[in-house]
């Protein structure tokens, strides 16, 4: 199946690093299964509703810190290959210590809340990695073969997180508490060094390098560098906005669920696994669907038809509390995901100037991880006051809302 997806001839460089992106994505999926379990574990060893929410929310407040800091470094440097690479091995070294933290000791402190701590700090060089990511696939992948790369990376990830996470619910539901975490981190981490293997065999080529200005990072000239960017690419601007508008209610909804799952429904690691594994598994099928629609009808009319109905999610949850009725709508959510996931991507990039990919890349993760920083800070306090599921529903129409006044706008850039 993957050699017809990706037509793949391996005398040829192109089709060379088409396989090594699918390939290295399954074993990066193992540890991004084990990363599922991150929240749980953390309320496991006694972290606070806010501890999650802070979670949730302050990865995204580093990621505004060093997006565009990290896009302008890349864009000065010939050789960005190794910076990449290497700040994704120093995130994932990490869980490394995520594993260790239940032997820590430290007087005072919660372990819960030093695991939630370390996660965020983990995060900060894979803020700096994604900003290196995507203008790497741009560069490696031709335009004409990104749909088939970019579905079947999404295929095999889905294919792998399910089939992961659900032996991973069944390990941590059957193993001793906190050991059944502790391997299940240093298994996923092991498997990732596989994939460092594969993204190191990409050929990336190098780049013309384009000077730091003076003063290059200080704050008033990463201001003017996002507001001369923002003018120079209108098309930029607006989708970026379109972004912010449709994903407000959904990071708000973000920290909200796994505190419902846990706290008032009581669910058990197996069934955090299983919802994975439905989730996953919907996905893929979603994947192989709307790639195919779109193909017939367009990106435009797929998300005129679809992009309100992701509201729909939060708010079904909060109206069925009952697990086994909740995994029927992960699934629906998990169907419905990749019809507006598969335009946005290509559209960032067909937006975005190719010179400029790095600064533009992390000028674009900025200003979203506005909205992701604070959003769930807020989802966490609406849920600690009005309950999880009122708060659930009211974001899911929020979410339904800002996705309509989107939808109006997105269809004048795809």
């Amino acid at each position: 199946m993957l050699y017809r997806l990706l037509r793949l001839n391996l005398a040829n460089e192109d089709d060379r690093n088409a396989l090594y992106l699918v390939v290295e994505v399954f074993f990066a999926a193992i540890l991004g299964a084990a990363a599922t379990f991150n929240a749980a574990f953390a309320l496991r060893l006694g972290a606070s509703n806010t501890d999650i929410g802070l979670l949730t929310s302050l990865p995204s407040l580093l990621a505004i810190a060093i997006s565009i800091p990290a896009g302008r470094f890349l864009q000065s440097r010939a050789r960005r290959k190794p910076w990449i690479v290497g700040s994704l091995l120093m995130h994932r070294a990490g869980f490394l210590l995520v594993a260790l933290v239940p032997l820590l000791k430290l007087a005072g402190l919660n372990q819960g809340s030093v695991l939630v701590a370390l996660l965020i700090t983990i995060s900060t060089p894979a803020h700096f990695f994604n900003v290196g990511w995507i203008p790497l696939l741009a560069d490696v992948i031709p335009v004409e073969r990104r749909a088939a790369v970019f579905s079947g990376r999404n295929i095999t990830a889905n294919a792998t997180t399910s089939l992961a996470v659900f032996l991973f619910g069944l390990w941590l539901k059957n193993i001793q508490f906190p050991v059944n975490y502790q391997v299940m981190y240093v298994f996923g981490f092991c498997a990732s060094l596989l994939s460092q293997y594969f993204i190191q065999k990409v050929n990336v080529p190098e780049h013309t390098p384009v000077p730091l200005p003076p003063g290059g990072f200080s704050i008033p000239v990463q201001l003017r560098a996002m507001r001369d960017a923002l003018r120079a690419e209108p098309l930029f601007q607006r989708l970026t906005t379109n972004t912010l508008m449709h994903g407000i209610g959904l990071w708000l909804a973000s920290p909200i669920y796994i505190l419902y799952y846990v706290r008032q429904l009581d669910a058990s690691d197996a069934w955090i696994g299983l919802q994975a594994t439905v989730l996953t598994s919907a996905t893929i099928v979603g994947w192989l669907i709307w790639r195919r629609v779109i193909q017939r009808v367009g990106e435009t009319a797929v998300l005129r038809l679809m992009i309100v109905t992701l509201g729909l999610i939060p708010i079904l949850v909060g109206l069925l509390p009952n697990l086994t009725l909740i995994l029927f709508v992960v699934a629906l959510n998990g169907l419905l995901g990749p019809a507006g996931n598969l335009g946005h991507f290509n559209t960032l990039l067909k937006v975005i100037p190719p010179a400029e990919r790095p600064m533009y890349t992390g000028l674009y993760t900025t200003i979203v991880n506005v909205g992701a920083f604070v959003c769930p800070l807020i989802g966490v306090a609406v849920a600690d006051g009005r309950g999880f599921a009122p708060a659930l529903v009211g974001v899911g129409i929020f979410a339904s809302v800002g996705s309509a006044v989107k939808e109006g706008d997105t269809i004048l850039i795809i």
